[in-house]
């Protein structure tokens, strides 16, 4: 971290303000990254990349304004050469520009201190290169050991160091570090088991490791010569993996961005019960080991946890400065003087568009931290025990997509091992079936709630979730093939 130097963020703030900005949020990153990658049990990819960049927000209107012109600017490698240069043509640039709508301002309070999140960066990771190939490939034999014929999956580690300043004076700087791993293990080509390892924390690191491959190997084996699975309704005990999936998608709904875009299946439910009174859910950016763990968002706002649902009934959304002013103003429109939410310090510099590419614009806009559901009083054990009806145990999902995202129905299908319990009991794998459900009503039929939390981050899981094993009465199932 030797280049990172913070008198940048006090050039740039100075120079966007000179020049005649009104807000100005400047946010300097440096990111150090490995990745190993393996396939067919062995290392194929072992790389680094490091990336220094500014990342600039600035605006232009006044206060009172229904939106405001706004901009973005990233600067690679900068230096106060490139910074007096490129700011000065970015402002210039917004005197030329349409209004945004959904920029409404941003937090203009002074704030002198900070909460501390513990477990955000481990300085082993500074030499943890050296081991990691090493950890890999015990993994893989470890997985191999417990039933597995081959094995795949990444590794990425890494290091950072962020620093904020806004025109309004808020930020400070914080260093993180992060590991996570998926490994997916194969007995046969259709029998596979997938596990996840997502942690900051490096102390047991092996530990976490050697264990995510044993259980994707016994996985794998266990669900080799699956029998086709019958459509139908069953209860359904869903992993931390599918779980953080499939009621990730319900909070998504908690944001007024989405409720705007008619993408939220809780659009007028505050203050409704739309799950069991078993589940209570949180936004915290201040849970130990939480890969978005952070002391303040992107308005320098104080970071501080947010009740999503509590005891089955929807509480809050999830608000940045100016999403909260414009959702209190479009309510007010409505005649509904009563709603006048605040932000919840969930700014984050990013697109607005649905499609994810480069080419959405950006703005600020409220994103989750991390989920964190309340843990229940059942083990995995006394969950598939207490099983009397049919029962599917489901460990993995891909493709979860939506016939209709404003009432919540969905599909998704079952990607590694699948199991049909009976009378408390594992009777035999299953293949080809495809959950089909309301997010909504499988949220209400929530029967039983794990007792272990575990930390859920990968490519269908994009906000960091600490979830337990949940069940689920009377889901259907139908042919993978429909």
């Amino acid at each position: 971290m030797e280049r990172f130097d913070e008198e940048l963020l006090e050039l740039s703030v100075d120079e966007a303000t000179r020049h005649g900005a009104k807000e100005v949020i400047a946010e300097l990153v440096e990111e150090d990254t490995s990745q190993i990658r393996f396939s067919n049990s062995s290392i194929d990819v072992n790389k680094r990349w490091d990336r220094y960049y500014l990342d600039l927000f600035l605006s232009k209107g006044r206060a009172f304004s229904l939106g405001r012109k706004i901009s973005t600017l990233t600067i690679q490698n900068p230096n106060p050469k490139k910074i007096k240069e490129r700011v000065q043509k970015e402002v210039r640039k917004l005197e030329g520009l349409p209004k945004s709508k959904l920029y409404w301002g941003m937090d203009d309070n002074s704030h002198s201190s900070y909460p501390k999140v513990n477990d955000l960066y481990d300085k082993s990771i500074e030499s943890f290169s050296d081991k990691a190939p090493g950890l890999i490939e015990k993994t893989i034999r470890e997985s191999m050991d417990a039933g597995a014929k081959k094995v795949a999956g990444v590794l990425y580690f890494g290091k950072s160091k962020r620093g904020l300043l806004t025109s309004y004076g808020n930020g400070g700087t914080y260093k993180t570090s992060h590991c996570e791993a998926t490994v997916r293990s194969f007995h046969e080509s259709d029998s596979s088991g997938q596990n996840l390892v997502v942690q900051r924390d490096l102390s047991d690191i092996e530990e976490s490791l050697l264990k995510a491959g044993r259980k994707a190997g016994e996985l794998a084996k266990k669900s080799a010569d699956a029998k086709e699975g019958k459509e139908g309704t069953y209860d359904l005990i869903m992993s931390p993996t599918v779980g953080a999936n499939i009621f990730g998608n319900l909070l998504t709904g908690a944001n007024p961005i989405m409720m705007i875009a008619g993408m939220s299946c809780l659009q007028g439910k505050m203050g409704e019960r739309v799950s069991s009174e078993k589940l209570s859910v949180r936004d915290d950016p201040l849970v130990e080991g939480g890969m978005n763990s952070r002391p303040f968002d992107a308005e320098g706002t104080p970071s501080k946890r947010t009740s999503i649902i509590q005891n089955g009934e929807f509480t809050r959304l999830i608000n940045n400065t100016s999403s909260a002013k414009l959702w209190k103003f479009m309510n007010w429109k409505k005649l509904k003087f009563w709603v006048r939410p605040k932000t919840t310090s969930n700014s984050k510099l990013g697109q607005i568009g649905m499609t994810g590419t480069e080419n959405d614009p950006r703005t600020l806009i409220p994103q989750p931290s991390n989920y964190v559901f309340e843990p229940g009083n059942y083990s995995f054990e006394e969950m598939i025990s207490s099983s009397r009806r049919p029962t599917i145990y489901l460990t993995s999902n891909w493709y979860t997509r939506f016939t209709n995202m404003r009432e919540g129905e969905f599909s998704t299908v079952p990607r590694d091992a699948m199991f049909l319990i009976k009378n408390g009991e594992i009777k035999k794998p299953l293949k080809n079936l495809r959950l089909k459900g309301n997010l909504i009503e499988m949220a209400k039929n929530v029967e039983a709630i794990g007792k272990e939390l575990k930390q859920v981050k990968w490519w269908e899981v994009a906000t960091p979730t600490f979830i337990p094993h949940i069940k689920v009465k009377d889901c259907k199932f139908t042919k993978a093939r429909q």
